[in-house]
């Protein structure tokens, strides 16, 4: 009886999600990939740059 008290109120709350559309999943996916392409090369950058500077100070 548990089980079906719970099936019921557990469809009955996903009839309630409002789904996001195709085009807002891909808008949002496409904002984080960029996001994280970006940070990733600023972070390689940081790195470069660190490590340049701890090449001419441990080398000089």
């Amino acid at each position: 009886m548990f089980i079906i008290n719970y099936s019921k109120k557990v469809k009955k709350e996903s009839n309630r999600i409002k789904w996001l559309s195709f085009t807002q999943i891909a808008k949002e996916t496409t904002a984080v990939l960029l996001a994280s392409i970006f940070f990733a090369l600023f972070l390689s950058g940081v790195n470069w740059l660190l490590q340049q500077s701890f090449i001419h100070v441990l080398w000089r």
